[in-house]
């Protein structure tokens, strides 16, 4: 008797370290959201990247706006060799298509709409030059990818990371699913144009961009796109530029207005 009862306590006292055991193991790190396909592991901070945005001109107005006079290239680190190629620019080819490459195209004083092609595919539209680019997640350009005025972009999400605990001393993070950015690398370009002066960015040339979102006070979206063009041939160092969109809810702002040759 007095042994069954000590089993039955020696059961019960195991069955109970067991399960504090169980109960006191820190939990496993979060689901990677790099491992979901691009739609479903977006951002949170990015989830409503969707719709129609406007540019906001906050600088390089004189640059932006209007068409700058032949040969001004101010803040845009050439060499000589760019600068002769600028030169050969005339009035009679203001509104070219050329002014609408990727290199450039996030300058313009334009709209622009974002939406999902597929849940891999993430298409940005143009009014001013109706140009479309499509971000494509997580495919390397293929093999013998033409070149073309908005050449191949291959995207991705940037996580920011959060702590998960703290072994010795040690800690560890993991992507924060809630907090993010898009990011754009773009190649196989043709020769095009920094701004509608014949400011020339080569075909050699490649593109890094960063998208970000924020809400102001007001509760305002807004679209942070950061530009990085980088070309041996004509730049002295990488051309970064920031452009700054605003949520734009009215639909019929849209304007298309096609390029020329």
């Amino acid at each position: 008797m007095k042994l069954t009862s000590f089993a039955k306590i020696a059961c019960f006292l195991g069955a109970s370290v067991l399960t504090g055991s169980l109960v006191a193991q820190p939990p496993g790190p979060p689901q990677n959201p790099a491992d979901l396909p691009p739609r479903e592991g977006i951002p949170g901070s990015m989830e409503n990247i969707e719709g129609q945005w406007v540019a906001i001109v906050n600088e390089d107005w004189l640059w932006r706006m209007r068409v700058p006079e032949k040969g001004d290239f101010t803040s845009i680190p050439y060499n000589e060799r760019a600068r002769e190629v600028g030169e050969a620019w005339d009035e009679s080819m203001t509104g070219s298509c050329l002014q609408y490459g990727a290199a450039g195209i996030m300058r313009q004083p334009m709209r622009i709409r974002i939406s999902w092609d597929s849940n891999s595919v993430l298409e940005l539209e143009t009014d001013y030059g109706q140009q479309t680019r499509r971000f494509i997640f997580n495919e390397p350009a293929p093999e013998n990818t033409p070149r073309s005025l908005q050449g191949y972009s291959e995207a991705s999400w940037e996580y920011d990371f959060l702590p998960i605990g703290n072994f010795g001393g040690f800690g560890s993070e993991a992507p924060d699913p809630e907090h993010g950015s898009l990011k754009v690398e773009t190649s196989h370009l043709t020769a095009a144009w920094l701004r509608a002066n014949g400011a020339p960015v080569s075909e050699n040339a490649t593109v890094t961009e960063y998208f970000s979102m924020f809400q102001d006070p007001t509760g305002t979206d807004w679209l942070v796109a950061t530009v990085i063009v980088h070309d041996p041939m004509y730049l002295n160092q990488d051309f970064i530029t920031s452009s700054h969109f605003r949520r734009d809810s009215n639909r019929g702002d849209w304007d298309p207005r096609p390029c020329g040759m």
